[in-house]
């Protein structure tokens, strides 16, 4: 098998030692060009949807595409990942970006990959003007979907800690708002209506009534094709998932490996368990 490595901004988990070789060799190259990018001047405004995956960051992506002066990319562009591309690329494809939303007439571009999460940094300098709108949700149902998908626990409670972690950092920045999975499926109206007014556009009913999503647009790869007809129901409370899953035992114990992390976010164990 080989030695295995986490490489934290690409998430990618337990990788060979010889992937992470290749990785730290792409991420040097890219490292020159980036020498020599200029940040874009931007006039429309540039929206990221970010958060652990699985957290309802399609959801969220979903909804503000179906404003009238946004243009959404209907799917995961992985464009600013740390390491992938150089600033010098990023910097490239984000002017086609806001040329492309001001032939359409939109004053906004609206862009989701949760791993962007880790990317705040990297976005900064290349597109000064930006929101990042940062989904949260409850670690035990975030942690059985990932779980579900993948087959992996200590997967999906290593990726949940590590984005998790990495909103905690950024939130204190002006640009950066929260928001909860759970708020968000109780209260849609009322929540969007909020991240409309930081993001500074206007609420749209339309955003809630209209069919379909900017995600119908685009061919899906297999694991977004759910996402695809989910978010284009209306907005159910979906909470308690993880009973499915996990037994209240494995639960407790996902828990403490979680330590603190869940109620520096808002979640008290207690409430999670239930209890």
């Amino acid at each position: 098998m080989g030695c295995k490595v986490i490489i934290k901004g690409r998430l990618y988990h337990k990788v060979s030692f010889a992937y992470f070789c290749v990785h730290s060799i792409v991420r040097f190259y890219n490292a020159i060009p980036s020498l020599f990018y200029t940040p874009v001047v931007n006039e429309v405004s540039f929206f990221f949807v970010v958060g652990c995956g699985h957290s309802g960051t399609t959801l969220m992506a979903a909804k503000l595409g179906n404003h009238p002066d946004v243009m959404g990319l209907g799917r995961e562009t992985g464009v600013m990942l740390p390491g992938k591309y150089s600033l010098f690329g990023m910097s490239a494809v984000a002017n086609e970006w806001q040329y492309f939303a001001e032939s359409l007439g939109c004053q906004c571009v609206l862009e989701k990959t949760p791993k962007h999460i880790h990317s705040y940094d990297a976005v900064q300098k290349v597109v000064p003007n930006n929101r990042f709108v940062v989904m949260l949700r409850n670690p035990l149902d975030n942690i059985a979907s990932l779980h579900k998908r993948f087959n992996d626990l200590d997967y999906a409670v290593t990726r949940w800690m590590m984005d998790n972690e990495e909103a905690l950092r950024i939130n204190a920045h002006e640009n950066v708002m929260l928001v909860r999975y759970e708020e968000l499926t109780r209260t849609p109206a009322e929540v969007l209506r909020e991240v409309s007014g930081f993001l500074g556009i206007e609420y749209s009913d339309g955003m809630l009534e209209g069919r379909g999503s900017i995600y119908d647009h685009v061919r899906q790869p297999e694991n977004m094709k759910v996402r695809q007809e989910q978010v284009a129901q209306p907005i159910r409370p979906n909470d308690g998932g993880w009973k499915k899953v996990f037994s209240r035992e494995e639960a407790r114990k996902i828990l403490q490996r979680l330590g603190t992390l869940p109620e520096q976010l808002g979640y008290e164990s207690e409430e999670l368990l239930g209890v």
